[in-house]
Parts: C-alpha cells; structure tokens; sequence
C-alpha cells in the first residue's frame, strides 16, 4: 500500500506535486528577508539550505535561525537541509560533523530533514532513526551534479533509502541529452511502483526543465521552485511553476 506524509496542511504523495521553495541567504537578516518573501508566495513547504549560512558550524545559530524561520512560516513546513559539496552544497563537511548537526537542528523540531544517504557511516549509523524518534520527518537523498547514472543504479540508490527507513525518497541527476531526462523519467514511474514512501525526483539544468514541470505524472510527490535565487540549476519561479503544474493536472482530471 502506498504511504503518504502528512505535515500540517500538506499530504505528500497525494493530489497535485507539492512546491518546495529553497532559501539560502548567507546571514539571519538575509534568511529571515527570504523566508518572509518566499512565505508570501505561498508555497507547500520551504526548505533552509543551511550550507549557504555563514555560522552553519555553530549549533546554537543554526537552531536560532530555525527557531525565527518557524516563526515566519506559520503553517507551511520547514525542511531544514545541509547540502554537502560532496553532492554539490556550498560546504564541506565531515561524517560525524554533519550527524552532529543535524541532530542538533532536529532539537528546534523542523517539520522535515534532508539526510544524504551516501554520505560516510551515514547510511548504518541509525542517524535516521534517531531523527524520527523526535517526530522529524526524513527526506534521504542523492545527487548528481556530474551526469546521470543508469536506471539500474538510479533504483538501486533508492532501495538503499528505502531500507535505511525514509519516510521520502528524493533522487536529483544531470541529465545531458534527452535520453538521460527519459532515463530519469523511466526511474520515478518505476519507483513509484515498486516503493511504499512517497518520491522526489528532477533531472537538472535546461534539459532536465520538463522533469519539475511534469514530474509529477511519472510519480514525483514534489517538485523545487524559486522566490529569487535559486539553489539548483533549472528552477523555475514559484508562480510560474505552479500555473503549469495546476493546469497539467486539471488537463489530466479530465481524461
């Protein structure tokens, strides 16, 4: 039976693909200013991408921060993600650094935590269930800043989320040429039968465009959008991205 996420007023993995909009200023002032402008534009969630944070090392400003972003956002849910370089973040990081922080940031009680399940000793730390056993929700994922791997490994990345226990399965990849957006494509329709939890899936940059847009109908419970900067190549801005998504699922309703 497929499982759905339900977090405040959003249920992902149900109805229309939810808009997540990324914010990455640099201090408090410049978060703060985002995540005001970005809660205006109503989006299903938003995500702090806490890398781009100048004091991302010091625990007590990053639980700080998202205390106020909680403030500002009311009922839209918070995803709070450290992006590693590794999986093209704006810092480096070690394993136990990195399992630290997260923790910590799960003590403010962000409705959801991106978990990268690649990263060292992450995988079999039990990371993951430490986080949902205070009531966080955990996004694993993976990216590809470099290409597209095969379908094979594609499933295969997202088995290995599935049973380190994620509650959703993001998988982003740069396509480059149409068969690797295909290939993508391919891998969320399969996925999205074979897996219980709820999936995000985008192919990056020009190419992979279609793939935020029409995700959705191969079985991406989610798609990115952008309020001003975008945090991953290929985002298209909020209100843009929400008229296409509505009118293709209405167009689909009717069939």
């Amino acid at each position: 039976m497929k499982k759905t996420v339900h977090i405040k007023h959003i249920t992902i993995g149900e109805g229309i693909p939810k808009i997540c909009v990324p914010v990455t200023g640099s201090t408090r002032e410049e978060i703060l200013t985002q995540t005001e402008t970005a809660a205006a534009c109503q989006p299903d969630l938003l995500e702090w991408r806490a890398d781009f944070f100048e004091k991302c090392m010091d625990e007590e400003a990053v639980g700080n921060v998202i205390q106020a972003v909680r403030k500002r956002l009311g009922e839209i849910p918070l995803l709070f993600t450290f992006r590693t370089a590794q999986e093209g973040g704006n810092r480096k990081i070690a394993a136990k650094a990195y399992s630290e922080l997260l923790c910590s940031a799960a003590e403010q009680k962000p409705d959801l935590i991106d978990v990268e399940i690649c990263m060292e000793s992450v995988r079999d730390s039990g990371l993951i269930g430490q986080l949902q056993s205070q009531g966080i929700r955990i996004v694993a994922s993976n990216h590809h800043f470099e290409g597209t791997p095969s379908e094979e490994e594609m499933l295969s990345i997202l088995e290995t989320m599935e049973h380190a226990g994620a509650d959703i399965l993001k998988l982003a990849v740069m396509p480059q040429n149409p068969r690797d957006l295909l290939k993508l494509l391919s891998v969320t329709e399969k996925g999205s039968r074979r897996f219980e939890q709820p999936l995000i899936t985008m192919a990056m940059g020009g190419c992979g465009v279609l793939s935020r847009i029409a995700g959705g109908q191969f079985g991406s419970a989610v798609t990115f959008g952008c309020v001003g900067r975008a945090s991953a190549p290929g985002q298209i801005p909020i209100a843009e991205l929400r008229e296409m998504i509505t009118k293709l699922h209405k167009f689909r309703e009717k069939e």
